[in-house]
């Protein structure tokens, strides 16, 4: 349950481009594509603790609400979801993360426990933030 509006929880989430800022398990994030608006077709590239360097590219955009983006390597496709909502009077932060093809398997053993535990701590920070709370300090 997150008492912070679901647009001050949209505003946090959507700035992607302050996400090392804002999050512990972002140590870097950089905007490579041509600038403008971030929407879809925006690509960045992010660097996370304990993880590879990674291109990231916006696929899905409906502001306000949801996000969608991928990162390919060979043999593997991440794709990571951001939903934003209100429920129950609530609003509410869903993220999702999946790997397909024919070494998401591989990524998910390698990988799965660990970014799992990021994603949860990425949420707890943005619900956080949202109801008013400060960056860490340490970030």
């Amino acid at each position: 349950m997150i008492t912070g509006s679901p647009e001050r929880l949209w505003a946090l989430v959507c700035d992607v481009r302050r996400w090392d800022q804002l999050l512990p398990t972002v140590d870097e994030i950089v905007r490579v594509d041509h600038g403008g608006p971030v929407g879809v077709g925006s690509r960045f590239e992010m660097k996370q603790p304990g993880l590879p360097r990674a291109a990231w590219e916006i696929t899905a955009w409906q502001s306000g609400k949801a996000f969608t983006w991928e990162s390919s390597t060979p043999g593997v496709c991440t794709t990571a979801t951001h939903k934003v909502g209100r429920e129950d009077g609530h609003s509410y932060l869903d993220l999702t993360l999946e790997w397909t093809g024919a070494l998401g398997g591989v990524v998910d053993m390698i990988f799965g426990k660990k970014v799992r535990r990021m994603v949860e701590q990425e949420a707890d920070t943005f619900a956080r933030l949202a109801e008013g709370g400060t960056v860490d300090s340490g970030h």
